[in-house]
């Protein structure tokens, strides 16, 4: 019954945050930057933000490597021009930068998996990598457990964080901050949430991208997703970058890349005894890309292809749709809308009401980032507590005076009948003096009290403020006597001594000190765990200077 009950208030909770949580999608390919940012009401979502800027002369995925610089300076300019002002993001890896797999496991209790995970036998006896563990960022969810044949489906996705780490660089660098790392074909998936006759299908879903740098088939059926890469030779990839190809030629690529996807479709038809899948969304950002898909279409017979337009069924302002109408090809926005239907997801929202493929994150230090924004989320509601039950106090004290005054009012009516009407006026207007001189001076006394949990709030503020990037706090004890303890984790020893000169600045503390420094490691990382000792300034003089 607790175990009910507190799963339903971190539901509430996750909900909660969720619908407060701003983030931008960021969508970075070789040969463009894309933006995005959505609004939710009631599930009908409208585009806010939205913009792009081309990068010129990329040839492949590398050059995103070779020229970071380039990318950083487009990103802030496409930032700048789309008045963006979140700075949350949530931003996506290629396909071929991704292991993605569905692991068949023997029935485990949650409990048994995570043991498993945490001492690395899982991973090493179910799922071969080239490199360690320690060189990859993982994430895995349950997606099925199946009793009746003692198995489980485990969805694994893990990518080099040597990968991850040259897109985080582009986004940090230009202002934003990472909070989630998702994977292209899986970006472009969530976008199926601004398709709601789609998402909600119960048949399968076929998805490709097919293009100069990703090529690749996904299938989404009953919350599993099947994905494989389609081979396109450096040949047929510089045909279908040149405008001047010819359609012969182009008709050839398209055909055998039709037959590679009618091989796959088959295969997965097969396997899982489904029917056959009679339609296929495309996204590609190739501007002849109407010709192709004629030519596949032509190839694969009765299979149906479709431009994937994610934005179908969503609220457009104006200016929105001039963007979206400036691009021949609307399908590139699929990738950059479903990274802006994305949130942190601080408390696990998406893990009481949706699938796992719509909540990968390969952050690497992503539950470091969830502890800091459960924080502030947690201060803001805070405030909140506080102002409900001081507006509590305050209706509870008005009545109750409202009751004692009617009281009074009885026996002062019982009194005026004993008593001249002359008499019984200047004792009134006498009592009233009285009960004037005591208010006069009850709030006068008033004006001189220092209100503590006022002052604590505008510490716990001042401390939350002052955290830097790649610090995380663990606890905040106060020791009595105007001392507070800090105690967190770091990345660096740059990052303590930044926290540490941030507190100072603050006006509810007079000094802040480091006490201790160690290192410790969590799940193979290595961080800096630390103690700061914060003296706190004296109330009476904070309230003197406005607590500001």
């Amino acid at each position: 019954m607790l175990q009910k009950i507190i799963k339903q208030i971190m539901s509430y909770l996750s909900k909660l945050s969720v619908e407060q949580e701003d983030v931008v999608g960021v969508d970075i390919t070789p040969s463009c930057i894309r933006v995005a940012q959505l609004e939710s009401d009631d599930k009908n979502w409208t585009v806010t933000k939205l913009g792009y800027k081309y990068i010129e002369g990329s040839k492949d995925l590398s050059s995103i490597q070779n020229d970071p610089e380039e990318y950083t300076s487009k990103l802030k300019k496409v930032i700048s021009s789309s008045n963006i002002t979140t700075i949350n993001a949530a931003i996506s890896i290629p396909v071929s930068s991704a292991i993605i797999k569905v692991v068949n496991l023997p029935l485990m209790t949650d409990e048994e998996l995570q043991e498993a995970i945490d001492t690395n036998t899982l991973w090493e006896n179910s799922v071969q990598l080239a490199d360690s563990l320690e060189e990859y960022s993982i994430f895995w969810q349950v997606l099925n457990r199946n009793t009746v044949e003692n198995q489980m489906d485990l969805l694994f996705v893990a990518s080099k964080l040597t990968d991850i780490e040259q897109y985080l660089n582009i986004v940090s660098q230009s202002g934003l901050k990472p909070v989630v790392v998702d994977v292209r074909c899986f970006a472009i998936r969530n976008a199926l949430e601004l398709r709601k006759s789609l998402s909600n299908d119960s048949s399968p879903v076929a998805i490709v991208e097919f293009g100069e740098f990703e090529n690749y088939i996904m299938i989404l059926h009953k919350g599993s997703a099947f994905i494989s890469d389609i081979y396109l030779s450096e040949k047929d990839r510089n045909l279908l970058s040149s405008v001047d190809t010819d359609k012969v030629l182009l008709k050839k690529v398209a055909g055998r890349y039709a037959l590679q996807l009618t091989q796959m479709l088959s295969s997965y038809q097969s396997k899982y005894k489904i029917q056959p899948i009679d339609d296929i969304m495309m996204t590609s950002a190739l501007i002849n890309i109407d010709g192709i898909i004629s030519n596949m279409q032509e190839a694969m017979g009765n299979v149906k292809i479709q431009i994937f337009n994610a934005a179908t069924n969503v609220t457009l302002p104006e200016n929105i749709k001039e963007k979206l109408s400036a691009e021949p090809n609307v399908s590139v926005f699929s990738s950059v809308l479903g990274l802006a239907t994305r949130k942190l997801d601080v408390f696990g929202y998406y893990e009481y009401v949706t699938g796992a493929t719509n909540n990968i994150n390969l952050l690497p230090d992503r539950e470091g980032v969830k502890n800091q924004e459960k924080m502030k989320f947690l201060s803001r509601w805070a405030v909140v507590i506080f102002v409900v039950i001081s507006l509590v106090a305050g209706v509870y004290s008005y009545l109750s005076g409202q009751e004692e005054s009617q009281e009074l009012n009885q026996k002062i009516n019982e009194y005026e009948v004993l008593m001249i009407q002359k008499k019984e006026k200047e004792l009134k207007l006498s009592n009233l003096k009285n009960e004037k001189e005591k208010l006069s001076g009850m709030l006068k006394a008033s004006s001189d009290i220092v209100s503590n949990q006022k002052f604590m709030h505008t510490v716990l503020l001042g401390v939350n403020s002052s955290v830097p990037q790649g610090v995380s706090l663990n606890s905040i004890d106060y020791q009595g006597e105007g001392r507070v303890t800090v105690n967190g984790l770091s990345t660096s020893d740059q990052n303590i001594l930044q926290f540490i000169e941030n507190l100072a600045k603050s006006s509810a503390i007079s000094k802040s000190s480091l006490l201790t420094m160690s290192v410790k490691k969590v799940k193979k990382r290595t961080f800096k765990s630390f103690s700061i000792r914060v003296t706190l300034s004296d109330q009476k003089n904070h309230k003197q200077l406005g607590g500001k």
